[in-house]
């Protein structure tokens, strides 16, 4: 039995939803930030949705603002269509739109930090770095 809560399940569904929208779009699970392509697989997006709006909400407005993001799931299939053995999810424009904005605020915080690794990478800071950098009030 799957021990997720219905936030988790949703923030879930919707990183995956989005990973499919930029392989469809780029052909591989990228964002396209003014810096340069960010790879992103379903944890990191999920993780990214769930702590972003777990932060400012409680689980129930969660789960209602990641239901918002999807595109209902009982849209009639394709003509071309003969079999429908499941439906991967999709996101409307609102789920698009958020969800870019999401990245790409993330993208905006890591280039403000400049943290690189030995091959220039930009890099996620250590807790120290965040203790250090929220401690003198940057």
């Amino acid at each position: 039995m799957n021990s997720q809560s219905p936030d988790e399940f949703f923030a879930w569904r919707v990183a995956e939803a989005y990973l499919l929208h930029l392989v469809s779009i780029h052909r591989r699970p990228v964002y396209r930030h003014e810096t340069g392509d960010i790879e992103v697989d379903r944890n990191f997006l999920t993780g990214l949705l769930d702590g972003y709006i777990k932060e400012r909400h409680p689980s129930a407005w969660c789960v209602r603002f990641c239901i918002r993001l999807l595109r209902p799931l009982y849209e009639l299939p394709d003509n071309r269509v003969v079999f429908v053995g499941g439906r991967p999810p999709m996101l409307n424009r609102l789920g698009i739109r958020y969800m870019n904005a999401l990245v790409c605020q993330f993208a905006d915080m890591l280039v403000d930090m400049d943290l690189r690794d030995g091959c220039g990478m930009l890099r996620m800071p250590s807790e120290e770095e965040m203790t250090a950098r929220y401690s003198r009030g940057l």
